[in-house]
């Protein structure tokens, strides 16, 4: 082989080498960010036992780091690591969950990368079993005008809409004859306060408009559910319709809260303080009782982890708690309810915390 052939053939291979340098740099990037083997993959689980979700950076010589960072739709938080078993494990609580399933867009921080954890894959993972099987559409939009306590009207920038808040019947606040306090929080005025000229997240259900071609929605503000707040703060009550029923848990429970402060519509004496949503009757007898009993003094079986308790500091009324609640561990349960509906249709009201 000549001077020339040799030279040639040399740069020819110096190519190949720089050129598979470059592959294999480009392919490790791609491992990160796509979490396939050779490198640090993020996993979303969710402990079966306590129904805790966390974030999992695995993989072989991942970094164990003491901390991440989760960035959803530009807010940011810090989360310690909870444990080292098999990488590093992240627990994620129940709100910053919420957070991460309303989110148009999130990002796991890791101090050499960052990971897109799209929709999907956080519905996938953490939507339940109430929810609609995959991620719902979200619209970005502004708030333009606030038409009555459920109503506003939205500009998403090609077009503006008008949207019904769903799940929820926003009402004057009943006044007793004999009150002479102005009657605060009535649902137009609470509304306005909460998404005037706000920038909001509109989340779809099944049925995306009602008969007068309204968008129906739950409507966000940063990460609080205006449609919950308006029932909580005793402005709305709820009302279910099929099949938007994605939230009804949370509204229900938001009317509950109302209810037993006595806020806005129920700051009468004389109301009931059950939710006309889920009116209770006499617990049922045993061949018709939800639920299934505990599996020892303290636990639950899997999936039915909610605890049901009757005590005498609860007036021999059933409380049920759920698993990221703050009595959780310290109750023994006399029922387990594998949904919320269960436990309310079994006579059970909600822990406090």
């Amino acid at each position: 082989m000549g001077r020339l052939g040799f030279a040639t053939a040399t740069i020819f291979v110096a190519l190949q080498v720089v050129l598979s340098t470059a592959l294999t740099a480009r392919a490790q990037l791609a491992v990160g960010q796509e979490g396939t083997s050779g490198g640090p993959r993020v996993v979303l689980g969710s402990d079966p036992k306590t129904s805790q979700r966390y974030v999992q950076v695995t993989g072989r010589g991942a970094p164990v780091y003491p901390t991440v960072d989760i960035a959803c739709d530009g807010t940011r938080w810090t989360m310690p690591l909870t444990r080292s078993e098999d990488g590093a494990i992240y627990a994620i609580s129940r709100n910053l969950v919420e957070t991460m399933l309303n989110a148009v867009e999130c990002r796991l921080f890791l101090p050499d990368q960052e990971i897109t954890l799209t929709r999907t894959q956080l519905w996938a993972a953490w939507g339940s079993a109430t929810r609609a099987a995959g991620a719902p559409q979200i619209l970005v939009g502004q708030v333009v005008e606030v038409i009555d306590g459920n109503t506003i009207l939205v500009n998403l920038g090609n077009r503006a809409e008008t949207v019904r808040y769903i799940g929820i019947n926003p009402q004057e606040a009943n006044r007793s004859p004999r009150s002479v306090e102005p009657v605060v929080g009535e649902a137009a005025e609470a509304n306005r306060q909460l998404v005037g000229r706000q920038q909001i997240r509109l989340e779809l259900d099944a049925q995306e408009r009602d008969r007068e071609g309204r968008l129906l929605a739950y409507v966000y503000v940063a990460d609080r559910m205006v449609n919950a707040e308006l029932v909580r703060r005793g402005a709305a009550e709820v009302m279910t319709v099929q099949p938007n029923v994605r939230y009804r848990e949370v509204f229900v429970t938001a009317e509950q809260e109302a209810r037993d402060q006595r806020r806005g519509l129920w700051a009468d004496p004389s109301e009931p303080t059950t939710p006309s949503a889920v009116e209770q009757t006499a617990r049922p007898g045993a061949e018709g009782r939800t639920g299934v009993p505990p599996d020892g003094v303290w636990a639950c079986p899997v999936p039915q982890l909610i605890k049901g308790q009757i005590t005498a500091s609860t007036g021999g009324r059933c409380v049920y708690h759920l698993p990221d609640g703050a009595f959780y561990s310290t109750v023994k349960p006399e029922r387990c309810y594998a949904t919320i509906e269960d436990a309310r249709h079994d006579g059970c009201v909600a822990s406090r915390r």
